[in-house]
């Protein structure tokens, strides 16, 4: 029997070698096998969690949502990328929250150091309105466009209407006035009806509240007689919450002026009808030939016609002598410009009314500008409020303080904020939405969307006049206000600066919606025609900015 060559040692080495390269690339092989299958779950569960995160607590921006699309071979594809590229994707997101914020922020000239951390917790901030559960408030400053605010509350929120009453909607508690102070006995006896005819005060349909009246704080010494009845009236799993508007400091007080406190506003509307009966054509500044001291002499002389009616018992039964009028006549008889603080901007500025009425004019807003500060009830039934210290007096005022209190209160990050002690107390309702009257349609789509309601076909518009009250405010007027009330200005420069961050946010939501699936049509209350009136349109499932 033949044998086969004998191996040599070298040759037995050389495979016994092979036989080891063989085994190892094999267990290479089956071990890298194991890790890409293993990446490719925790990929695809990462991915999902990633997905669900984001659009459970609306945290969207653009880049993360284009960051979910990676490139293979030079093709699109919709894999969820490693957790590496996950790891970037949330760093990228923080830069990009943290360069907005500050971009933001030296926009509108805000110098508190926090800013752009306050304005990241605005970025994150979840609205977490429930109609269900939520009651309220609108605290209508005069003069900000509150009445369209009110009106548009009815026909959203408010629906339907009431068989109780031609203006009473189902879901605003009675006792809510436009352009008026919140009636709580009109509220009460609704409230009552409804309880005797069986209805549970847990079931009670009210939904929210508008008035001239504040509702902060509703906790405390210094509590507010709306805050109170509520507390008391609604059904108690209520969460009381609020809602306001406000307006670029000057024209806040330029409209009050000549509406409020002088009457110019019906004194400019006869002089244009009288203009165009001459064949004129209406004027509104001085520069136009608008004389604002000689309307004020007319409306002087008008009343003095009415005392001497009054006093020879020939004034007409439908028109009342108040006796403030008889007084401000004998004023006029001694000589006595009653009337002098409304002949020009500069001649309230200079007057001790300016001083009196409108020092620190977003006192009401918030009830206090800064943590130093007191609550105060100066709105409690509706009025402005005479008295309170200027904020600028205020012990612990900066306008740091003032910027940072704002974006944390009015920007509803703040929820330790107590009337009754902040931390201590139970929390005041806090600010879900607010509107600035110079961004109205900003502000009435994030109402909508906010509130998930129906847009309108056109926001309901009421008292605008045709002559703004600015238009005989000049330039030197506006710097001198802007002079005298930092504490307003900051507060309006910081809402100014949650209105960009909320729109941005918005925007990015809508977008996250859009390329999950939602369609135009499935998100209703998203106002399309709006936005393409602020610079926003669909295109091919994508939000586009373009110039307006």
């Amino acid at each position: 029997m033949n044998k086969l060559p004998q191996k040599s040692n070298h040759t037995h080495s050389i495979v016994k070698s092979s036989n080891k390269i063989s085994i190892t690339a094999a267990l290479f092989l089956i071990c890298a096998t194991l890790i890409f299958v293993t990446q490719i779950k925790m990929m695809s569960i990462l991915g999902k969690h990633e997905i669900i995160s984001q659009e459970g607590n609306h945290h969207h921006i653009n880049k993360v949502v284009n960051g979910r699309t990676a490139a293979v071979g030079g093709k699109p594809s919709k894999a969820v990328g490693h957790r590496n590229q996950k790891e970037n994707n949330r760093q990228e997101v923080a830069i990009d929250y943290k360069v907005m914020a500050t971009e933001i922020a030296q926009k509108w000239n805000l110098t508190t150091p926090n800013c752009a951390h306050l304005l990241i917790q605005q970025f994150h901030k979840v609205n977490d309105y429930n109609q269900d559960n939520d009651f309220f408030h609108f605290h209508h400053l005069y003069k900000s466009g509150g009445t369209s605010i009110s009106n548009l509350m009815d026909r959203t929120i408010g629906l339907p209407k009431s068989p109780h009453g031609a203006l009473y909607y189902e879901h605003i508690l009675p006792g809510s006035y436009m352009s008026g102070n919140f009636d709580h006995d009109e509220a009460l006896k609704d409230i009552n009806r409804r309880l005797k005819e069986g209805t549970k005060r847990e079931d009670l349909p009210y939904r929210a509240s508008y008035a001239h009246t504040g509702l902060r704080p509703v906790y405390g010494p210094k509590r507010t007689k709306t805050g109170k009845f509520f507390l008391e009236n609604l059904p108690e799993n209520r969460r009381l919450r609020a809602i306001t508007m406000l307006r670029d400091p000057t024209d806040f007080r330029a409209s009050n002026h000549a509406m409020i406190m002088c009457g110019l506003n019906y004194e400019v509307n006869r002089e244009n009808k009288e203009r165009v009966q001459r064949g004129l054509e209406t004027a509104c500044s001085p520069s136009e030939g608008m004389n604002i001291s000689a309307l004020v002499d007319r409306k002087v002389s008008d009343l003095l016609e009415k005392c001497h009616q009054a006093e020879i018992g020939k004034l007409p039964a439908n028109r009342k002598m108040y006796p403030q009028q008889v007084t401000q006549c004998e004023n006029e008889k001694n000589g006595i410009d009653t009337l002098k603080h409304c002949r020009s901007a500069q001649d309230l500025l200079a007057s001790d009314q300016y001083e009196k009425h409108y020092r620190s004019m977003f006192k009401a807003l918030m009830g206090r500008f800064h943590r130093g500060q007191e609550f105060n009830q100066n709105t409690a039934y509706g009025r402005m409020g005479y008295g309170f210290e200027s904020a600028e007096k205020s012990i612990g005022y900066s306008v740091e303080a003032v910027e940072e209190y704002t974006l944390q209160d009015l920007g509803g990050l703040d929820l330790t904020i107590s009337g009754a002690g902040d931390g201590v107390g139970p929390p005041e309702p806090d600010f879900i939405w607010f509107g600035i009257t110079e961004r109205m349609k900003e502000s009435v789509v994030l109402f909508y969307y906010y509130f998930k309601s129906k847009p309108l076909p056109k926001t309901p518009i009421h008292r605008i006049q045709d002559c703004r009250p600015t238009a005989w405010w000049t330039a030197e007027d506006r710097e001198e206000v802007k002079r005298r009330e930092p504490a307003d200005y900051a507060v309006w420069r910081a809402a100014n600066v949650i209105l960009d961050v909320r729109m941005i946010k918005m925007k990015n939501e809508i977008q996250s919606l859009l390329d999950g699936g939602e369609t135009k049509e499935s998100l209703f209350y998203v106002d399309w025609d709006q936005l393409q009136d602020i610079g926003i349109r669909l295109e091919d499932g994508q939000l586009v900015e373009f110039d307006i």
